[in-house]
């Protein structure tokens, strides 16, 4: 065979092999992801993504934010308001509270005379004020509120001389945060405290 020919061969030989890619050796490689430029064993999914949040993080602020709440929601004080014909009433009575057992009565007097006599002893409490679907004395004067004040009667509990306890009936007034306020001989009573009518029990 003529050297020259010989020359071709390998030339022809050479470039054949030039435009193969060449597979590296060992078998610790997939085909398929050789092809794509990745090694066996590497997890693309574990990479870090910078600037990214952490669902961590995210998990426990959303914690932090539904924290409960135990303050008051005001509904238990809702649940135990008492009402009369569909009106919220200023006044509830106390544990203590008890019905008259003596004929207590009011006078109205207007220049020195009785105008009117109210008996006040068939029910524990009484109600007075402008507002007629509450109140059990009806007061028309524009000074007076609509819840104005309440006669309450209650138990009251006094040892005598001789160690011996005395439970009596007394009325008392207490004035429901009125505009004007309330008076008792003349002098202006505290809003929301009872206070006693008769100093001493007949």
């Amino acid at each position: 065979m003529p050297a020259r020919d010989k020359r071709e061969r390998d030339r022809d030989f050479s470039r054949s092999d030039s435009g193969r890619e060449k597979r590296p050796r060992g078998g610790g490689i997939d085909d398929d992801k050789w092809k794509r430029g990745e090694e066996v064993g590497k997890e693309s999914d574990k990479r870090p993504v910078f600037g990214g949040s952490d669902k961590k993080d995210e998990v426990e602020n959303k914690e932090e934010i539904a924290k409960p709440d135990y303050g008051s929601s005001g509904k238990l004080e809702k649940s135990r308001q008492i009402k009369k014909n569909g009106i919220v009433l200023k006044h509830s009575e106390p544990p203590n509270a008890a019905i008259p057992d003596r004929r207590w009565r009011i006078y109205v007097f207007k220049n020195d005379e009785i105008i009117s006599t109210l008996h006040v002893h068939r029910q524990s409490c009484f109600i007075i004020g402008r507002e007629s679907r509450v109140a059990d004395i009806r007061t028309d004067h524009l000074t007076c509120s609509k819840q104005h004040a309440v006669i309450q009667f209650k138990y009251k509990s006094k040892v005598d001389e001789a160690g011996n306890t005395i439970t009596k009936i007394c009325p008392y007034v207490m004035d429901l945060k009125s505009a004007n306020g309330t008076k008792l001989n003349k002098q202006p009573i505290e809003a929301l405290r009872y206070l006693a009518v008769c100093l001493k029990y007949p």
